[in-house]
């Protein structure tokens, strides 16, 4: 008992060693392998790193990364006599200049506590291409690198900002795999341009590049960091055989380096709009505001199609569908909008909005100018576009020929019209009423429901009546008949006699024959014919006479049973 007693107690003690042994640390790598200091949007590594305790360990809480973008990126552990080695990987990227204190970070682990050190990391500004070119330890050129362009830095909110990530290389084995876009919030971003290639020189050095283009819009002020976007791409080991390296490409993946460079960051300003006394439909540039109404002249509550059109450059998705401002007599709802790309370079973008526009009166209207209010980002200032005045005349409607007719009919109607916002389009101008059709008599239609099922049921119904009246055996007759006389037919299309005996012995089966003296004779004659038709491999035998028997005999045979 007591050796008992004395092997627990070493247990727990060796259990209270390993807990005060273990430590946790923590380490930052980047890819320019510097360990205080990194490039603003970049993105680098912060390894968390346990030793020596027994079992698995949760995952650390780290401090400092409030209001950082870091995620955990990977676990793994390593044990060596029963000691275990647990390092946590984070993928973190600051997007603002400074100095920051990452950590401590804690764990804990059977009721103890450990924190481990604290980094200092610096956020700079990318060092360009000059610094890409010196981290090669050769001296040699930068064999690629990746660059951000944005025009303008300091916008208002709504306004364009053009965007291009270019992949600059010198080699032409290099092969681009992927090029990675960061999130990008308080932005509308549209969808990249097709892929673009070109030359460009570069500190005296020409460079091949492939570039992506795309717009975006910000949503909201502020100051934003744009991070780095990142391109993996492949080049060929430099020790790769150029005879063999064609086929051990198929059975060694070392023979190509996987690479990833990054862009430098962006800071953008975005300041918002100036106050403006009235509606701000865009941000832009416009040239054109335009209004068409088709047709001119109609009837009172016939619909017509208001079509408003605003050309020039801007956030045309954005722009919602403008409010009218029309006559009291008129009444209109939104119908679709639309966004007209240009089809000549000298032509800038539309956006196309049309309405249904009723006439609820009679009479000659005119539908005032409509206004676009945009902030002009040329002049920075406010501009007002104007569209023309447009004229329609509402003609009297059937609505109105039968207000006309009685009085207690138009008061009704009045409030009607008065209710509704909207008169019906079905039911004046065009699209006039017309009369119900009389239905059919209900006779009419019984009949009609009813042929279907004869024409499906009679035949049925005249088996059961048969069945019924005690003449099953004169309809299993006239079905063996139907069926010999159809094969036989069958058999003369086919100038085909050897089925003949096969026939016959079928009727034979499943109908009772007898022959008087005389005809027995006959039938054993036309029987051997048939049968030596069927058995022999003869070509000398008159197959259609052999055929017109079989049907006269068969003829002879429905008559007499």
């Amino acid at each position: 008992m007591g050796k008992i007693v004395g092997n627990i107690f070493i247990f727990f003690i060796l259990c209270a060693t390993t807990f005060l042994n273990a430590r946790v640390t923590m380490e930052l790598s980047t890819e320019h392998g510097a360990h205080d200091q990194v490039f603003i949007g970049q993105p680098f590594t912060v390894d968390v790193v346990i030793e020596d305790v027994y079992g698995s360990v949760q995952a650390p809480e780290i401090k400092g990364f409030e209001g950082l973008v870091a995620k955990r990126t990977g676990i793994s552990t390593m044990v060596i006599n029963g000691k275990s080695t647990i390092r946590y990987s984070y993928q973190v990227h600051i997007d603002k200049l400074g100095s920051y204190l990452l950590g401590p970070a804690i764990v804990h682990h059977q009721r103890q506590e450990f924190v481990s050190n604290q980094l200092r990391v610096t956020v700079v500004k990318d060092p360009g291409i000059a610094a890409q070119k010196n981290k090669n330890s050769t001296g040699t050129e930068a064999k690629a690198f990746l660059r951000l362009m944005i025009n303008p830095e300091t916008v208002v909110v709504g306004q364009k900002i053009s965007c291009a990530v270019r992949f600059y290389y010198q080699d032409s084995s290099i092969s681009l795999r992927n090029i990675g876009i960061p999130e990008l919030s308080g932005f509308d971003v549209k969808d990249l341009s097709k892929l673009e290639t070109g030359v460009a020189e570069i500190d005296g050095a020409e460079y091949r590049y492939a570039q992506w283009r795309w717009d975006m819009y910000p949503t909201k002020p502020g100051e934003f960091i744009i991070p780095a976007y990142n391109a993996d791409y492949d080049i060929p080991s430099k020790d790769n055989n150029h005879l063999l390296g064609g086929f051990f490409m198929l059975l060694n993946s070392r023979v190509v380096d996987h690479k990833r460079v990054y862009s430098n960051a962006a800071t953008i300003k975005v300041l918002p709009l100036p106050y403006c006394n009235g509606d701000v439909h865009a941000v832009g540039s416009f040239e054109r505001f335009s209004a068409t109404i088709k047709p001119g002249i109609a009837k009172e509550g016939e619909g017509m199609v208001l079509v408003l059109e605003i050309e020039g450059s801007g956030n045309l998705e954005a722009i919602a569908m403008p409010k009218l401002h029309i006559p009291d007599a008129l009444k209109y709802y939104d119908s679709n909008s639309t966004i007209i790309t240009p089809q000549h370079s000298d032509e800038l973008p539309k956006k196309r909005f049309e309405f249904i526009v009723q006439g609820m009166k009679s009479g000659i209207y005119e539908i005032p100018e409509q206004q676009f209010t945009y902030f002009d980002v040329e002049r920075h200032a406010y501009t007002t576009l104007r569209t023309s005045p447009l004229a329609v005349s509402i003609m009297p409607g059937i609505t109105s020929m039968k207000k006309d007719t009685s009085s207690t009919i138009s008061a009704h109607s009045e409030q009607e019209q008065e209710s509704d916002d909207i008169a019906e389009i079905n039911v004046v101008g065009q699209w006039y009423p017309v009369d119900q059709r009389q239905p059919l008599h209900w006779w009419v239609f019984q009949v009609l429901f009813l042929l279907p099922c004869l024409y499906v049921g009679y035949p049925i119904m005249l088996e059961k009546c048969i069945v019924l009246t005690g003449n099953a055996a004169r309809l299993t007759r006239r079905r063996v008949f139907k069926q010999a006389h159809k094969k036989i037919d069958q058999a003369i299309q086919r100038n085909d006699d050897t089925c003949l005996y096969a026939i016959f012995i079928e009727l034979f089966q499943q109908l009772n024959c007898t022959f008087s003296e005389g005809q027995f004779a006959q039938w054993n004659d036309f029987f051997e014919r048939i049968t030596h038709a069927a058995y022999a491999k003869s070509d000398a035998r008159n197959t259609s006479e052999l055929c017109r028997m079989a049907k006269e005999w068969l003829k002879h045979l429905e008559k007499t049973l």
